[in-house]
């Protein structure tokens, strides 16, 4: 495989790729929210739902930005206004510290108005997504088959989290970004955004795998460790890996500070009816009669559902390609992104948790000819789920 570093120097300066990519991505992000606010006016809303997951209201907004006040979103914006301390919902401690904290940090720009600074944090986090995932397949593929990539990516049925006051948007821009300074050897960028990332979301908190297959890959050369490589994957990654521990253990101690254990944000993922656990992993049978045998399938529902289902049985077989193909490091993320969720819990969610594992638009976009054909299906599906979950039903 090609020396990504080398990658860098390739890409023009405009890029017409990488702008026609931010232009569809606006226009994305425009008419779902055009879609929102009609789908608002002429759908019905599920407001006995709505009610029974309520945490947080519109606090004197207006009606209409009621389909934005969603789901997790309610939970990030009553950590923002409340913080992580006693009287707090037990389910909010679930949720990690950047995000919440990022929203009370810009909604004096907004009027005090913290569902529009939530909004408008997760939004501005998303334009560097389109924008480091072309960079990132550049440094292994052409041009444009990492335009392509790109456009699998924001197309995928559930890519309208991006737009939504999510975590899915800062978690997956400072996915791309870790990845990309990483491999261009930028340790200082890299560094920074490793301790970040932890602070986002229970996936970051394996981000050390992929480090060390990236570090594994620098130090051998002809199959054999040799010294100078060593001493260069060393000054590469020793100051990227202790700052990604450094920001697992911030966490950690902000649990021990703020919730009273360092464990107590991972334990309050078991107040939610997924229930996810990594103890599940090890007890694969119990899982596979959970989840295969022992549950009345529904086409869409919180744990037992055929599409999260379907879904997984879809995309973990792309993993064997995707270890044939791409970077090593690329495969373990992807691997750990496609079967930790599936196999710690229930599938709930899984659609959403699919969207992160990005090498899987890498793979389809070398093995689609016309990308139009999955395109089209794929962005008429978000425009249905998106529906859906601004109007109160269940949507991962």
């Amino acid at each position: 495989m090609s020396d990504p570093a080398a990658a860098v120097t390739r890409l023009p300066v405009p890029d017409p790729h990488l702008r026609d990519l931010v232009v569809l991505y606006l226009a994305i992000k425009l008419g779902l929210i055009l879609v929102v606010l009609i789908g608002h006016q002429l759908l019905p809303f599920n407001w006995s739902l709505y009610r029974t997951n309520l945490v947080l209201d519109l606090q004197g907004l207006p009606e209409w930005l009621r389909p934005f006040n969603t789901w997790d979103t309610q939970h990030y914006l009553l950590l923002s206004e409340r913080g992580y301390g006693a009287g707090i919902n037990p389910m909010s401690k679930a949720f990690f510290p950047l995000y919440p904290y990022l929203i009370r940090a810009f909604t004096p720009l907004f009027l005090s108005k913290e569902l529009i600074a939530a909004y408008a944090v997760a939004n501005a986090s998303s334009f560097l997504i389109p924008v480091y995932m072309y960079k990132l397949c550049c440094l292994f593929m052409s041009r444009e088959l990492a335009f392509r990539a790109v456009v699998l990516q924001l197309l995928f049925p559930t890519a309208f989290f991006l737009s939504l006051a999510y975590t899915e948007s800062i978690y997956l821009a400072l996915c791309l970004m870790v990845f990309y300074y990483l491999f261009i050897g930028d340790t200082t960028k890299s560094s920074v955004l490793c301790f970040l990332f932890p602070l986002v979301r229970a996936q970051a908190l394996m981000f050390m795998v992929p480090i060390g297959v990236m570090f594994v890959q620098a130090a051998i050369v002809d199959t054999r460790i040799d010294l100078r490589a060593l001493k260069s994957a060393i000054h590469r990654f020793a100051l990227p890996a202790t700052a990604l521990l450094l920001g697992i253990s911030t966490y950690f101690v902000f649990c021990r500070l703020q919730l009273g254990g360092y464990f107590e944000g991972l334990r309050a993922q078991e107040l939610f009816v997924a229930q996810n656990s990594l103890a599940n992993i090890f007890m694969l049978k119990s899982w596979f009669l959970r989840n295969f045998i022992d549950i009345s399938p529904r086409l869409h529902s919180y744990t037992s559902s055929l599409i999260d289902r379907a879904t997984f049985l879809l995309c973990a077989p792309l993993l064997i390609r995707i270890y044939r193909t791409q970077n090593r490091a690329l495969f373990a993320y992807a691997a750990l992104a496609l079967l930790v969720p599936a196999f710690s819990g229930s599938f709930m969610s899984y659609t959403r948790f699919v969207l992160v594992a990005f090498p899987i638009f890498i793979d389809l976009a070398t093995r689609v000819k016309r990308i139009e054909s999955i395109a089209v299906p794929m962005f008429a599906l978000q425009v249905l789920f998106c529906l859906l979950h601004t109007g109160g039903y269940w949507v991962a």
